[in-house]
């Protein structure tokens, strides 16, 4: 009798130990991406008969940045309610690319925001 008692006890031990392993594994949170802040872009509007290709990224932008030295920087492509935009995060590492991004579009009146949001994985360019 006591064997069985013993037998069972180490049996629920068993479970709950597997079972706190197998939450830990399987719904343990993702960790809390940083909010980091990005420079934004709009691509200027280009007034066509048709849309191209070009017209559906941010091509100008884009170029702007590479231009500029810009290494790592993400863009999005046009959709229904905004135009493509070009991004870039405002870290130390980009400050002379940023700095050299906000003097060309001041002088090519390209539209620039400031953003926040957190980090991603995405594909760079």
């Amino acid at each position: 009798m006591r064997r069985t008692r013993l037998i069972w006890f180490a049996l629920g031990a068993a479970a709950v130990a597997i079972m706190t392993i197998l939450t830990n594994l399987f719904l343990t949170p993702e960790p809390e991406r940083p909010i980091i802040a990005y420079l934004e872009l709009t691509e200027p509007l280009v007034v066509r008969d048709q849309v191209r290709d070009e017209d559906m990224i941010a091509d100008q932008t884009g170029q702007l940045a590479r231009t500029c030295g810009a290494k790592f920087f993400e863009t999005t492509f046009l959709y229904n309610d905004h135009l493509p935009t070009m991004e870039i995060a405002l870290t130390p590492e980009n400050e002379k690319s940023v700095r050299c991004i906000l003097a060309e579009a001041s002088k090519r009146s390209i539209q620039t925001n400031i953003i926040f949001r957190k980090a991603t994985n995405a594909q760079t360019h």
